[in-house]
């Protein structure tokens, strides 16, 4: 490792160092769930459509997905103080470009922006932390911290969202991070010492470009579908562009000798069955997630800061259910709170199936807890089985892809559920209005009986899709031999430390 010329190696961190890194954890994920409670606001503010709704949220998660593997080799070359300052600029700027856009299609310009720049706060938050504590006592307690820290942030996102929304106008939303952004930026420059280690960086700038075009014109062509034939050109094209970029992408990370994604690990079956696993429960909870946003305002009536309390079940249970499956993972093992999560997750999906218009809130709020509670079980034990399976110096690296998948899955699940919504409510409403209608009615959305009724239809196919997929992962999980006894004594204790931090 070295540093840079006059600096000396870090020491334990000071309030600058952690002022900065838990100011920009925050932001980052915060906005990873802030907006979804607005959407409704930004369509009838801005005229968007669901599809340019839909892109509001899924530019965002696509550029943190993408560029999150490259996030953490980019400190390593060229210092981890520079580009972590560079990235909380860039996601500041675009913050303050998304509060001022006067159309949505540069609203969605900015959230890719702000998703570039988030994309290297996670793994350089946890890289400062680790260089600032050398003791490993005292790194594991700041990290855990951290974690928790972290995990506030989605407990508050919907909550916040609401109340901004319906207090201020959705731009709030964004400004909010402009003082944030500044006192972190501030922190950082004077708390933070430049470290690198250029020696162990792994630079795959082909592997980059091909993932974020191969990821964006699939996701292009499924939300776009929606609206037009799959024959047709604006469909068809960026389909064809994104799986041809996404399988040269898989070729060129086998044969890199510094591929961005460590396609070796993938030899290992349970690092491979958990990664995907992790991949399809950010395809149907966090793709639902967006759509319930769509539900409960849309159709059931609820205003931004309602809303937003109504998530406050989900939220508690996520964040309680994730220490209690960390703490299990490093005492008995990740097994059970895994295949649980997965079990419970799936099947408060398909309990969903009960979401009416005319639903009482005492049902709908106890299911969100539910899935909460299985979401919070699955994503620490997921993050705990994918460390232990590998070696323990390439445990931080183990947990980044899982981690980066299921933001890849999240894109991918917002798309195509959000696809399956307006496909099956036009089909729905077809009947009673004829096809032209029921395609502008699902497209424009809205408050009224029609849309209601074919947005309820859509959510219910969504739900079924999201459901069964997460059950048949469980099944995938159950069929998986079991560990050595050894394993989670030997390094799911550290890796489920690490992975609190890192599973959101």
């Amino acid at each position: 490792m070295i540093f840079q010329a006059g600096a000396r190696p870090p020491i334990e961190g000071g309030s600058g160092v952690l002022g900065s890194v838990f100011l920009a954890t925050f932001m980052a994920l915060l906005d990873m769930s802030i907006v979804n409670v607005a959407l409704p606001a930004i369509q009838a503010d801005l005229g968007a459509t669901a599809s340019g709704a839909q892109w509001v949220v899924d530019g965002y998660t696509l550029c943190l997905s993408a560029f999150m593997l490259t996030g953490g080799s980019l400190g390593d070359r060229f210092g981890r103080k520079k580009v972590f300052v560079v990235g909380l600029a860039v996601f500041t700027a675009g913050s303050a470009w998304c509060a001022l856009a006067p159309t949505v299609e540069l609203l969605i310009a900015g959230r890719l922006v702000q998703g570039a720049g988030a994309s290297v706060l996670t793994p350089g938050a946890l890289s400062l932390l680790t260089h600032a504590y050398p003791d490993p006592a005292a790194r594991a307690r700041m990290i855990g911290i951290w974690g928790g820290f972290g995990s506030s942030a989605t407990v508050l996102g919907p909550l916040v969202g609401g109340l901004l929304t319906e207090r201020f106008g959705w731009p709030a939303l964004f400004l909010i991070n402009l003082p944030l952004g500044a006192v972190a930026l501030v922190l950082g420059l004077r708390g933070i010492r430049e470290s690198a280690c250029p020696e162990h960086a792994a630079t795959d700038p082909l592997g980059q470009v091909l993932a974020v075009l191969g990821l964006a014109g699939l996701t292009y062509a499924v939300i776009e579908s929606a609206q037009a034939p799959w024959s047709s050109a604006g469909v068809l094209l960026p389909l064809l562009l994104g799986l041809g970029c996404l399988a040269v992408f898989l070729v060129v990370e086998f044969r890199s000798p510094n591929p961005m994604l460590p396609v070796g690990l993938f030899r290992q079956r349970q690092f491979a069955a958990t990664t995907a696993a992790s991949f399809v429960l950010g395809f149907g909870s966090y793709g639902c997630f967006y759509l319930f946003s769509l539900f409960l305002q849309q159709v059931r009536g609820a205003g931004a800061a309602e809303a937003g309390l109504q998530f406050v079940p989900y939220s508690l249970a996520i964040a309680l259910a994730t220490v209690v499956s960390g703490r299990w993972a490093g005492r008995r093992g990740h097994r059970v709170p895994m295949i649980a999560g997965y079990v419970v997750t799936g099947a408060a999906l398909l309990a969903m199936l009960l979401f009416r218009p005319d639903t009482s809130y005492l049902v709908v709020g106890l299911l969100f807890a539910v899935l909460g509670s299985g979401m919070g079980l699955a994503i620490a034990a997921t993050n705990a089985a994918a460390m232990s399976a590998v070696a323990r110096h390439r445990s931080g690296i183990a947990a980044a892809t899982v981690n980066a998948l299921r933001q890849v899955g999240a894109a991918l699940g917002i798309a195509v559920l959000g696809m399956l919504v307006t496909i099956r409510g036009a089909a729905v409403l077809a009947d009673d209005i004829g096809a032209p209608a029921a395609r502008r009615v699902m497209a424009s959305g809205g408050a009224d009986g029609l849309f209601g009724a074919g947005f309820t239809a859509g959510l219910h196919l969504s739900l079924v899709v999201a459901g069964v997929a997460t059950l048949l992962v469980a099944a995938l999980l159950v069929a998986l031999p079991r560990a050595e006894p050894s394993e989670p004594s030997r390094r799911a204790g550290t890796g489920v430390k690490r992975q609190s931090a890192e599973a959101d």
